[in-house]
C-alpha cells in the first residue's frame, strides 16, 4: 500500500491527520512511530535546542530563550511569564477543533507485496512477494454518497464547520475514480485539507492533475531505501522493481501540479546504510519548499518481520545526519507528536474523526481497518453502542513491538526533533519571531500511514 500521515513546507498549514508517532505507514506503510505521551500535566513539549528551547504544541512551534524554561531532563517546565506570553498569542489554541478528520480507504487491495505491511495477515511464503492480506473491497459511488452523509451528520452533531480528508488503502490509486469522487463529494462540507498516502506506482500526470483539481493538497509516498534496497523490499506482487518508476512518476507530477510531498522512508537494518543516496535522488525530482522527509523505523505488528535497529544514540546520530542532508536540499522535517493527538483513536466514539473502510465499515484506527472483528459501526447506521465497541477501540500502535523503552524513545525523538528544528531555523526556513506567532509545522504522526 502506501505509507502514512507523513511532508509539507513549514509555514502556516492545516494538519489533516493524526499524530506521531502517526506519520503513517500505509496500510502497509503507514507508520506510527511509537512515542510516549508527555509527562502528566505537561501541555507543551519542550525540546532543548542548540542555544534556545523549542516549544511544540499540536502543529505549532515556538523558539524560546533559555530563560523561558525551568529544568532539564524528562520534565522541563515553562516559566509563568513564558506560558502567559504563549497563551496571549493563542499558541495553545487548537487549530483543528473545528475540523472533522476523515480517513477513507478507497481500496483495500494493493499492487505491492511489502512483507511488513500491517494489512497483511501473515508473512509471504518463501520465495513469494504476495503476502496474504485483508479482504479486498472497493469504494463505490453508493458508498461515497453514504460516507458523505455520515460525515455531514457527525459534523452537525459535534458542531464542526470544516473537514479534512486522508485517502488511504491498500493502494488508493487502484480506485482512481473513487479517490477523485470522494474528494469532490466532501467539498460542499468545507473540505479544508486533503492528503493521500500512495505507493506512487500508479500515479500519472493526468491523475495527479485530476486529484489536485478535486482538492488534493499533499501526497505521501513511501520508499524503502536507495534503489538496491528498495527494489529488494518494495516490489510488486509478482516481484518487479518499483524504485525508478516511482521516481519518474513523482517527477512528472511535480511538473504538472503544485502539490506538496512527504516522503516516508521506512528504516531498518536492511537499508540504513545507503539512505544518503535516496535523499539525493528525491532532491533531484522535487522542489525545495514543497518537500518533507520522514524517517521511520519499520514496525513488527505481530507478523514476525524483524528490525534490528532501535532507539539508540547511534541511530539518533544517523537520523540527525540524514536530516541535515535533507535540509541542505531544501526539505523540511516533520516534528513528532504523541498518539494522544490522533483525531481518530484518541477520542472514543468518533468525536474528532472517523476511519472509514472501502466497504463502509468504521474503525478506531488505520491499524484495524478492514480486519475481521474490529468494526465499530458503519456509515449507514453510525457507531455501535459503547459497550459493544469498547474492547475494539484501540490506538494505532496497539500491536506494535517497541523499538526501545519509553524513556529511550523520548530521549531519541527529543534529540532528533530539536536538532531538526535548529537546522531548519538556521537555514531560514523556520521563522519563529515571537512565542505566540510561531508557524505551524507538519507533525510526524503516530499513525502508520
Amino acid at each position: 500500500m502506501t505509507s502514512a500521515p507523513a511532508p509539507l513546507p513549514l509555514g502556516p498549514t492545516t494538519q489533516r491527520q493524526a499524530p506521531p508517532r502517526f506519520s503513517a505507514r500505509p496500510a502497509g506503510e503507514a507508520t506510527l512511530t511509537r512515542q510516549p505521551a508527555p509527562p502528566p500535566g505537561t501541555e507543551v513539549r519542550l525540546l532543548r535546542g542548540r542555544d534556545s528551547w523549542w516549544a511544540v504544541h499540536g502543529n505549532r512551534v515556538a523558539r524560546l530563550p533559555l530563560a523561558a524554561v525551568h529544568g532539564e531532563g524528562p520534565a522541563p517546565t515553562l516559566t509563568p511569564q513564558a506560558r502567559a506570553a504563549l497563551a496571549e498569542g493563542r499558541f495553545f489554541a487548537s487549530p483543528n477543533a473545528d475540523t472533522y478528520a476523515v480517513t477513507v480507504l478507497t481500496a483495500t487491495a494493493c499492487n505491492l507485496g511489502c512483507s511488513y505491511c500491517f494489512q497483511n495477515t501473515a508473512l509471504p511464503p518463501p520465495g513469494s512477494s504476495a503476502p496474504p492480506r485483508i479482504r479486498a473491497a472497493t469504494l463505490t459511488s453508493d458508498l461515497i454518497a453514504r460516507t458523505t452523509a455520515f460525515v455531514q451528520r457527525q459534523m452537525s452533531r459535534f458542531g464542526q464547520g470544516q473537514a479534512s480528508l486522508l485517502l488511504f488503502g491498500g493502494e488508493p490509486l487502484l480506485n482512481p475514480v473513487g479517490a477523485v469522487r470522494i474528494l469532490r463529494a466532501l467539498q460542499p462540507l468545507n473540505l479544508v485539507d486533503a492528503d493521500i498516502v500512495t505507493n506512487g506506482v500508479l500515479l500519472t500526470p493526468r491523475l495527479a492533475g485530476q486529484l489536485t483539481a478535486a482538492g488534493l493538497r499533499r501526497m505521501q509516498i513511501t520508499f524503502d531505501g536507495a534503489r538496491p534496497d528498495h527494489d529488494r523490499i518494495r516490489v510488486t506482487r509478482d516481484g518487479r522493481a518499483t524504485y525508478d518508476k516511482i521516481l519518474r512518476n513523482v517527477a512528472d507530477a511535480v511538473r504538472r501540479t503544485d502539490l506538496s510531498w512527504t516522503f516516508r522512508v521506512n528504516v531498518s537494518h536492511r537499508n540504513i546504510g545507503d539512505l544518503d543516496r535516496l535523499i539525493e535522488d528525491l532532491a533531484s525530482v522535487t522542489v525545495p519548499g514543497r518537500t518533507s522527509l520522514h524517517l521511520s523505523l519499520v514496525d513488527d505488528v505481530g507478523l514476525g518481520y524483524d528490525n534490528a535497529v532501535g532507539y539508540t544514540p547511534g541511530l539518533a546520530d544517523r537520523f540527525i545526519a540524514l536530516h541535515a542532508r535533507a535540509i541542505e536540499y531544501g526539505m523540511t522535517i516533520p516534528v513528532s507528536k504523541p498518539l494522544t493527538a490522533c483525531p481518530y483513536c484518541s477520542t472514543f466514539g468518533g468525536d474528532g474523526g472517523a476511519v472509514i473502510n472501502a466497504d463502509g465499515h468504521l474503525y478506531s484506527c488505520w491499524e484495524t481497518a478492514g480486519r475481521e472483528g474490529w468494526s465499530v459501526g458503519d456509515v449507514t447506521d453510525g457507531y455501535l453502542p459503547a459497550e459493544t465497541i469498547r474492547s475494539r477501540w484501540v490506538p494505532c500502535d496497539y500491536d506494535i513491538l517497541p523499538h526501545g523503552s519509553d524513556e529511550q524513545a523520548r530521549e531519541f525523538f527529543d534529540r532528533v526533533d530539536a536538532t531538526a528544528l535548529d537546522g531548519m531555523y538556521a537555514a531560514g526556513r523556520l521563522a519563529a519571531p515571537a512565542p505566540g506567532r510561531a508557524p505551524a509545522v507538519e507533525p510526524r504522526s503516530a499513525h502508520r500511514p
